[in-house]
């Protein structure tokens, strides 16, 4: 959905957007946070901005995910995010992934922010599974709204690659994502990082679950 048909959404039909996304489970897991000891104090990669400021990746991804599981409440998705409280979706990666299948997850996203000053979104999932039609979706809204991401990637990870173990025991019949939607040393995707523009980040790849989902019931 482009930004045109966003706006019609939004302007016209108000009871249509609050059940768009009704029976659709999604886990929102902001990863390298809620680790168990000796890896409690991971954040992810580090980044400077211009100015000097320091932020960490997990900093990014935590404003970018509460907006996109704001975004998926307002049109009726049920969302699992990190819940420290209650003691949800915290601990290993592997406790995370069995948790959010156990729950009824219909998919799973995990949440990070690349390095490497790359200028493309990448979108990574488990080899053999449902995930490329996910990632795919999610890379197409993120390239469609942001100028500064001039392609999207998907990648399909086997077990020997780095980043499997961030998905590596989530059901392989539904998928996985992986989402890096920019890099946050390329100077150029920085402009990404502000609040605002991270909210815009979250909703697009709301955008790209909800296309996901919309064709996998047609």
């Amino acid at each position: 959905m482009g930004r045109a048909a966003r706006a019609n959404e939004a302007a016209g039909f108000p009871r249509l957007l609050a059940t768009r996304l009704c029976g659709l489970r999604v886990a929102v897991d902001v990863q390298h946070l809620y680790k168990p000891p000796p890896s409690d104090h991971d954040r992810g990669a580090g980044f400077t901005l211009a100015g000097g400021l320091k932020v960490a990746e997990a900093q990014i991804a935590t404003l970018y995910a509460q907006a996109l599981v704001m975004w998926l409440h307002r049109r009726g998705a049920v969302v699992l995010c990190n819940d420290p409280a209650h003691g949800s979706m915290v601990g290993t990666y592997a406790q995370r992934n069995l948790e959010a299948f156990k729950w009824g997850a219909h998919a799973y996203l995990a949440c990070h922010v690349n390095a490497g000053n790359g200028s493309y979104c990448l979108n990574e999932y488990p080899a053999g599974t449902s995930g490329a039609a996910l990632a795919v979706a999610i890379g197409t809204e993120l390239a469609d709204e942001f100028a500064e991401i001039l392609e999207h990637r998907e990648a399909a990870l086997t077990y020997v690659q780095r980043g499997f173990v961030c998905i590596a025991e989530c059901d392989r019949s539904k998928p996985a994502v992986i989402v890096e939607p920019f890099f946050g040393d390329n100077l150029k995707h920085q402009a990404l990082i502000p609040a605002p523009a991270l909210v815009r980040v979250g909703e697009a790849i709301g955008e790209g679950v909800a296309a996901w989902w919309e064709r996998s019931k047609s």
